[in-house]
């Protein structure tokens, strides 16, 4: 009976203790470390400074394009840019080769395009967009996705040709023919091409027939030649549209040499407003000239930088300009700067 009674106390003692433990809330785990927050880098800020440019000029053109070339080589230096200029010599070849070593540049991360065509762009622009260059494209358009670059800058060259076509007509108002030669520039251009195609648009208000059209490479010497040629063909002509100044200045030579007034028998229109054409206009050669403003490369290389910085640009931001006439050329010429 007394060990019954032992073993009974033992086993409410037992009993106790299991509801004890049985009841004890279980320990609260201790909250967990917080993760290290990862660190995102700050996005790299460019500067001129860390630009270095590889810019493709098409070649020699006359004082445009040395002008324009002064212009991309000055404002890098005022800028502090890294400037890697190449000369295609007026070969698209050279400009093909010469995007892909610019691709191939460690150090280069802006490439800038003076295309001496339109076409034939769309592997070199596709290797740079996979090598993460920006590409801007200077004075001349090209046939290509605007995705494969980051914009345009220059002249709307259609409107270019379009004030020609009416101011020839002006100077032509009181001819009753009006028969007009056209020299045409590096056929494949889109410069040329446009001027051509704006030309075509508005001559039909006045009446002007384009009598005769053929290139002369932007050169003075060949538009003398190709004026030539025209003037044997006939010399029934009262106007001459010249798609730059050279090959203007190169018509009114050979005018003069067939026993004809320059500017007075036969009217001269040209594209561009270099000083050259000024001076044509002072001497009575020239009638009237359409400007394209040659002096980019500022506009060009804040849109590089804004490229690079992520911004988004237009796909075109053009140029600003004017039409000059003989009367105001002596007060202007000083005020040239190409």
């Amino acid at each position: 009976m007394k060990l019954a009674k032992i073993l009974f106390g033992s086993l409410m003692v037992l009993v106790f203790l299991t509801a004890l433990v049985g009841c004890t809330p279980a320990a609260t785990p201790a909250p967990a470390e917080p993760a290290a927050a990862t660190e995102v880098p700050a996005a790299v800020k460019y500067e001129y400074k860390d630009m270095t440019v590889g810019f493709i000029q098409t070649g020699s053109e006359g004082g445009w394009r040395a002008a324009n070339t002064a212009s991309f080589k000055e404002t890098a230096e005022q800028l502090g840019i890294n400037l890697k200029f190449y000369d295609a010599q007026n070969k698209l070849e050279n400009q093909i080769s010469a995007f892909r070593n610019f691709i191939q540049d460690k150090e280069v991360n802006v490439i800038i395009l003076a295309a001496l065509e339109t076409s034939g762009w769309d592997d070199v622009l596709k290797e740079a967009k996979a090598a993460g260059k920006v590409v801007v494209l200077e004075d001349r358009r090209i046939d290509a996705s605007e995705d494969l670059y980051a914009t345009y800058i220059g002249s709307d060259f259609a409107e270019e040709g379009r004030k020609a076509a009416l101011e020839m007509c002006k100077l032509l108002e009181d001819s009753e023919a009006k028969n007009v030669v056209e020299l045409v520039g590096n056929v494949g251009s889109s410069a040329a091409i446009d001027r051509g195609l704006g030309f075509r648009e508005k001559m039909g208000e006045c009446g002007i027939t384009i009598t005769q059209s053929q290139t002369a490479n932007w050169d003075s010497t060949q538009g003398k030649t190709v004026m030539e040629a025209f003037l044997k063909q006939s010399t029934d002509i009262q106007g001459v549209f010249a798609q730059n100044d050279e090959m203007g200045l190169g018509a009114a030579l050979a005018i003069e040499e067939a026993g004809l007034v320059a500017g007075t028998d036969i009217k001269i229109l040209t594209v561009d407003a270099t000083a050259g054409a000024f001076k044509g206009m002072i001497e009575g050669d020239i009638n009237t000239v359409v400007e394209c403003n040659p002096l980019l490369a500022p506009q060009v290389y804040e849109a590089a930088l804004k490229a690079l910085n992520g911004e988004s640009l237009p796909k075109w931001v053009p140029s600003q300009e004017g039409v000059f006439y003989q009367a105001d050329a002596e007060s202007i010429l000083p005020t040239r700067k190409y």
